[in-house]
């Protein structure tokens, strides 16, 4: 038991910090945001809250809800609605986990909206 906690907080801890979200290459203004909003920073206790507190059970949640589409593919082909249901369980989860800066909500780092940024 104590094994595999360690082995996941070890999955855990290595994809939050190795993941490429601290660095913002260069800024640009998504048509939603002027010049102001794009330069104010979040606050270092919502970075501390966003980092410590919302990614880790993000990520938790876009490995269950990935398992839980890999489980569910073969019938929502045969449905039709494989595409909706991977936009829904893998990309979205996924987008917000890990595509975005560390205490913005809301601010991708493509200035795409969470979903509908890969067309299959």
């Amino acid at each position: 038991m104590k094994k595999t906690l360690f082995v996941i907080l070890m999955f855990m801890i290595t994809f939050i910090f190795f993941c490429p979200i601290m660095v913002r290459a260069e800024t640009q203004y998504s048509p939603a945001t002027t010049p102001t909003e794009a330069l104010t920073e979040p606050s270092v206790g919502i970075k501390v809250v966003d980092v410590f507190l919302v990614r880790p059970p993000c990520a938790v949640g876009s490995i269950i809800s990935t398992a839980v589409y890999l489980a569910i593919c073969i019938p929502a082909f045969i449905i039709g609605v494989d595409e909706p249901a991977a936009q829904y369980l893998v990309e979205a989860p996924w987008r917000f986990t890990s595509y975005r800066y560390i205490g913005e909500f809301n601010h991708y780092k493509d200035e795409q909206p969470i979903m509908g940024v890969w067309e299959f």
